[in-house]
């Protein structure tokens, strides 16, 4: 299994990792998963997600609207699947209401799956997607409200323990507010990889590396590291 997890953003954002996803899926069969799209519905995800891909050879694409269709008999027949973003607390429930959420884990065991995920579609492999909970503070790209009402808030846990806070230092005046909800989630026991739009995490088996543009950081009560981009990462 190959992860490539992504802070957020879009177009020259996060060409470098849609390079390598690209590279990964070659010719295979895409499924978009745009489940976290809280802005109305569906319509217009596709045709977004087209564009995006349109420069870097991915044409081969399956959408679903609904995560029952997240099967196994269609998983068989894709090399990746991309999650896109929005509200992390309806994307997670509407996975763990589903056969989805074991199905995209027993299609996680095939050694040539890849999988991206941006934003809401990264978060959910951190341990927990809470690092988004919305608490108070004025961090508008990186805050989710729990409407749905989703009490099992661990995702599928692939980054040894870690959680991740995506849309990292997006805006200067934002650098200090990030600090204070990250000393928060450090005293309530999250280890934190905090990435920014322009960069992903790469996860190959239980390799981690930095790909894109901007570092990342890493939080831990101990300790705080910043890896920058082709850097690999340990995680303890």
């Amino acid at each position: 299994m190959k992860l490539i997890l992504s802070g957020g953003g879009s177009g020259e954002q996060v060409k470098e990792s849609y390079k390598v996803f690209s590279n990964l899926v070659g010719n295979g069969k895409v499924l978009y998963v745009p489940l976290a799209w809280n802005h109305g519905g569906y319509d217009g995800c596709l045709d977004w997600f087209k564009s995006e891909m349109k420069s870097f050879g991915i044409v081969d694409i399956d959408m679903i609207t609904n995560a029952n269709e997240i099967s196994e008999e269609r998983l068989k027949k894709v090399k990746g699947i991309f999650i896109g973003g929005g509200n992390t607390y309806k994307l997670l429930k509407m996975l763990k209401e589903s056969p989805a959420y074991e199905n995209i884990k027993t299609f996680m065991k095939r050694k040539d799956s890849v999988i991206m995920g941006g934003s809401a579609g990264a978060l959910i492999f951190g341990r927990s997607i809470d690092t988004c909970l919305n608490d108070g503070l004025v961090l508008k790209s990186c805050v989710d409200e729990n409407q749905v009402g989703l009490k099992d808030t661990t995702g599928f846990d692939c980054l040894n323990g870690y959680s991740i806070l995506p849309h990292y230092k997006k805006l200067p005046e934002q650098y200090e507010i990030f600090k204070i909800r990250i000393n928060r989630l450090l005293e309530e026991g999250f280890k934190l990889i905090c990435i920014p739009e322009e960069t992903s995490i790469y996860v190959d088996d239980r390799k981690y590396k930095v790909i894109g543009r901007r570092p990342v950081e890493i939080f831990t009560k101990q300790n705080q590291i910043s890896k920058n981009v082709k850097e690999e990462i340990i995680l303890k």
